[in-house]
């Protein structure tokens, strides 16, 4: 029985995809996450209840970096979703409590700056006190402690966390795609076009760079990457989860206004889902990360 799911399953993508789809469009991010998560025996008792009164729709709006137009087009496009219902219910569920999770520990973020004193502080301690080489070390992650990190800090279910490690993979070979720039303000812009990934160090920053002296060639730390790096950690502490562009609106129910490129609308058109969001949690979960990583190097280094 199990074996003609998969088989009917596999045989509806078949039909709404073609076979020469490249990889790591938003298209294959669906395939892979609907095999995974039905070829691993997943099924309903795996996932999230529904709690909300309005079901799918109140799901989709909860999540609040979507503007009620876009959340409208997300909620049609669920509607005809390969994802059996279950999955798509539990996976909308869980970018809601993600997301509300992540809200709860942005004054971590806010206060640590504080203490620290300021973006001059925070650079001053790196600089001075953990120095080139221990921080080159600390700011790699591989790319499997993404979804490890949502599993075991966010007690993320496996419908969604098929979706992000698919999703993750996404954001590793981000520029095969061509899609557009995820990023909305100028700090996660920023974080996004610097932001690089390699099968041995996992995803990084070339936060040092190479000096050619009268000795031989030493290390140094890249001012420009440290200075952005700082940047998104004071970024992490709000005043919104997400950051807004120039021209979005300021309504405080929305933590970003999902504006559409014109590829994204053609998408769209196809009957494909956007992980646009998804992409910008995954890099907003790497540079927590690192930045948990300094917090908690500098309070073992201050404490008393």
């Amino acid at each position: 029985y199990f074996e003609l799911i998969v088989s009917s399953i596999i045989n509806q993508l078949q039909t709404k995809f073609s076979p020469k789809m490249p990889r790591f469009t938003d298209e294959w991010v669906v395939t892979k996450s609907l095999f995974e998560h039905t070829a691993g025996g997943s099924c309903a008792c795996c996932s999230f209840p529904m709690f909300d009164p309005n079901g799918l729709k109140g799901l989709i709006s909860a999540v609040s970096d979507i503007e009620t137009d876009v959340a409208d087009e997300e909620y049609k496009l669920a509607q005809d979703s390969p994802w059996p219902p279950e999955m798509r219910d539990s996976i909308w569920a869980d970018r809601g409590r993600l997301r509300h999770k992540m809200k709860n520990e942005m004054d971590d973020y806010s206060e640590f700056m504080l203490e620290v004193g300021g973006e001059d502080g925070l650079r001053s301690w790196c600089v001075d006190t953990l120095g080139v080489e221990t921080l080159r070390r600390m700011i790699q992650m591989p790319r499997s402690e993404v979804t490890d990190l949502m599993k075991s800090k966010y007690n993320i279910l496996p419908a969604y966390l098929e979706v992000m490690k698919a999703v993750v993979e996404q954001t590793a070979n981000f520029g095969v795609t061509k899609y557009d720039i995820d990023a909305k303000g100028s700090e996660e812009k920023s974080f996004e076009q610097m932001l690089k990934f390699s099968r041995q160090g996992g995803f990084m920053l070339d936060i040092t760079k190479q000096l050619q002296t009268d000795d031989g060639i030493s290390l140094e730390i890249d001012n420009e990457v440290l200075s952005m790096l700082i940047s998104m950690i004071k970024s992490l502490g709000g005043p919104k989860l997400l950051q807004r562009g120039p021209s979005s609106s300021m309504d405080d129910d929305n933590d970003n206004i999902e504006s559409l490129t014109p590829n994204e609308v053609k998408r769209r058109k196809k009957g494909t889902p956007s992980f646009k969001s998804d992409r910008r949690i995954a890099r907003l979960l790497i540079a927590r990360y690192w930045a948990d990583q300094i917090m908690s190097k500098y309070k073992a280094m201050n404490k008393g």
